[in-house]
């Protein structure tokens, strides 16, 4: 199951759309921050045409990252290099993917507009929020010390070396106390960030959480959609955290 998907990206770039109806279970059922939502064979040929055509203007290659597998779920963490107006792009792209048996059920493209357009797009809910999801307690904290807008409380659940990647790329990488302390400071000034877990994903290894973004400070948002996969240390320390949305701070 995790093999196909993580090529995904390999199939829109061949063109290949017989191959890519071939993953799904029955009627293909895709999500995209730019497409928006596809049902039927039929919309996913458009699609795959479409996406060939756009990635080939830009020269795109792609490779696989990381995966993070459970029985029911696959998340396949890429990058996508891009040439956007002469300038080298990175764009980090997470897929996950509900299984059925072999194949899959319904597959979900996570990326920031931002590093394609200067701009964010808001994407609004994939899945609802869903009650008595097991994370491991790492992330739980993690999570818990975001909606209280507690810096010291997040930068405590990181090994000493750790890093977070912010959904622009690797440019947008910060690694360790002395750069994980400014950005969590300046991104919780105003307050908290609440999530509302939909899905979780664990490996032993590995978490990824599937979201929907609620409030950032002391400011309602308009509920938004996002997923974030955090390398783990144990159950108790995050090595990575790599978040893959487009939401911005009330009033950007």
């Amino acid at each position: 199951m995790s093999e196909p998907i993580g090529h995904f990206y390999n199939l829109l770039i061949d063109g290949d759309a017989a191959a890519a109806a071939s993953l799904f279970a029955g009627e293909p059922q895709l999500d995209t921050p730019l497409a928006g939502t596809l049902r039927g064979e039929a919309a996913l040929t458009r699609y795959v045409a479409e996406q060939q055509a756009w990635l080939a203007a830009r020269g795109a290659r792609v490779m696989l990252f990381a995966q993070t597998a459970s029985s029911n779920r696959t998340v396949a963490e890429l990058g996508l290099e891009l040439t956007l107006e002469g300038a080298s792009v990175d764009l980090p792209v997470a897929l996950v993917a509900d299984h059925a048996g072999s194949r899959i059920a319904a597959l979900r493209v996570y990326h920031s507009t931002w590093p394609l357009t200067g701009g964010h797009r808001l994407r609004p809910p994939l899945l609802p929020p869903a009650e008595g999801l097991d994370e491991p307690a790492a992330v739980r904290d993690y999570l818990a010390a975001l909606a209280a807008g507690d810096v010291e409380g997040v930068l405590r659940l990181y090994a000493p070396d750790g890093y977070v990647r912010e959904p622009s790329g690797d440019r947008f990488r910060h690694h360790g106390a002395d750069a994980l302390r400014p950005f969590y400071g300046a991104m919780l000034g105003q307050g908290g960030i609440a999530l509302q877990r939909c899905s979780v994903t664990y490996d032993g290894m590995r978490c990824a959480i599937e979201y929907v973004c609620t409030r950032w400070g002391s400011a309602p948002l308009p509920p938004q959609a996002g997923t974030a996969v955090y390398d783990l240390m144990g159950i108790n320390q995050i090595s990575a955290a790599r978040i893959y949305d487009d939401i911005a701070p009330p009033g950007a």
